[in-house]
């Protein structure tokens, strides 16, 4: 077992930045739209974490580059502006430290096919599937048709207890067509597929399988994480509770917690109607404010006035 130190990452709370991409062939590497963004708030002292997901169609201003656009274009028009994978990074991070108020310590960036080999090597995750999830444009562009960005197909995952491969978790937290509840359901598929994995995460699990999961990732993987903090945090993960991980998606919901509106309006930057999940901010600070314990402080601004 490689030595590292637990206390790299004690001594305070973390917030990271856990970016997706689709990396489908859509669009030239590092072009890409990140259709998966969470805020992950570690707190080792508490031994609590938070998940944060940010709906990819949220209508946030994108500072450095101007104007308001949906968030997952925010590492595209960084990245696409010298063709830079660092700027597009910093693009997406500064766009949630502006309108959301939270400081990033670090990202992650995982491309989609990465994701679904690491749950492979891990040998799958068990999802109770609350509804049935029925595609019929389910984008088919990894394996057999990899080279074609625009084939389709039929998807289909029967309701209850499954067990699913790399290939069908990356199906069920990907399809956007198939639930009821639209953009919003599938960010809590995407929390369902962590915790699942989570569960996976035992250092013997790891540390048996650390070269292979490293293969993996290469190339798929991009954080700024030293190893010491990153085996520190998968331990740390590993001894969790399921209780001690929270999850809250920032999209339309009920009272309190309705944290957007669905709206249509026009994006001049695509010369199209889109559509959008506004933020509200009136309800999201006082949510930020406890979890990422920030005092009583007005950060939340999405439209980069002031």
């Amino acid at each position: 077992v490689p030595a590292y130190d637990e206390s790299s990452i004690t001594g305070h709370a973390w917030n990271i930045l856990l970016m997706g991409s689709d990396n489908d062939g859509k669009y030239s590497y590092p072009a890409l739209l990140t259709q998966v963004m969470m805020l992950v708030h570690i707190d080792p002292g508490n031994n609590q974490v938070w998940m944060v997901s940010i709906p990819r169609d949220s209508w946030v201003y994108v500072p450095n580059i101007g104007g308001m656009h949906k968030i997952d274009q925010a590492f595209f028009l960084g990245a696409v502006q010298h063709n830079n994978f660092d700027d597009g990074v910093r693009e997406a991070r500064t766009t949630v430290e502006n309108d959301y108020g939270v400081t990033i310590d670090r990202y992650a960036w995982v491309g989609l096919s990465g994701f679904a080999s690491v749950i492979d090597t891990l040998g799958g995750v068990d999802i109770d599937v609350t509804h049935p999830v029925v595609d019929d444009a389910y984008p088919d562009d990894t394996g057999a048709n990899a080279g074609n960005p625009y084939a389709y197909r039929r998807l289909y995952l029967a309701p209850g207890p499954q067990h699913l491969n790399g290939e069908q978790a990356l199906e069920y937290v990907r399809s956007r067509h198939a639930d009821l509840i639209g953009d919003i359901g599938r960010t809590e598929r995407q929390q369902q597929v962590l915790s699942s994995l989570k569960k996976k995460l035992t250092v013997t699990n790891i540390f048996t399988h650390l070269s292979s999961i490293i293969g993996d990732l290469q190339g798929k993987v991009y954080t700024d994480m030293s190893e010491q903090e990153m085996l520190a945090f998968a331990n740390f993960g590993r001894s969790l509770s399921n209780n001690a991980v929270q999850g809250l998606t920032l999209g339309p919901g009920p009272g309190s917690q309705d944290y957007g509106a669905l709206a249509d309006v026009y994006d001049p930057s695509v010369g199209a109607s889109q559509s959008v999940v506004i933020p509200n901010c009136s309800n999201i600070q006082p949510v930020i404010n406890r979890i990422f314990t920030l005092g009583d402080v007005q950060s939340c601004n999405v439209n980069g006035s002031g």
